[in-house]
């Protein structure tokens, strides 16, 4: 009996061993299928942090170059007005003699025509006498 019991022993023994190896592969599947999740998760989680990272790299890039061109185009703008300014004031600077040299001009005119007037009334008072005399 001892021989057989023995045997039966060995059999428990190796039911309860295949148990646990049975046991033993479905946890370790299951494992590895939740790692191989996890992986796969990692993978496209990390995918998509790349991918916005480098849109915002770019979007951050493109609005400091935006921002480099707005401020030339300042500095261009500054110097138009400035240069449009310089003009201006020489403008009026050119209007200004341009009224005083108008004003010098209208007061000879009204010389000139106060001087006409005074010698044509003098021509004219000589040819009355000159007529009176006749």
């Amino acid at each position: 009996m001892s021989k057989e019991k023995n045997k039966t022993d060995i059999v428990y023994a190796l039911a309860d061993y295949k148990q646990l190896v049975l046991a033993y592969k479905s946890k370790y599947t299951e494992l590895v299928k939740k790692v191989a999740f996890w992986r796969t998760s990692t993978i496209w989680l990390a995918v998509l942090v790349i991918s916005m990272a480098t849109v915002v790299l770019f979007e951050l890039f493109d609005k400091k170059n935006n921002g480099a061109e707005a401020r030339g185009d300042i500095v261009k703008l500054a110097g138009k007005i400035e240069n449009v300014s310089s003009q201006l004031t020489q403008a009026q600077k050119e209007l200004e003699t341009a009224k005083a040299e108008l004003e010098k001009k209208d007061t000879v005119i009204k010389q000139l025509e106060q001087n006409v007037s005074n010698t044509s009334k003098k021509l004219v008072e000589k040819l009355l006498k000159e007529q009176k005399e006749n």
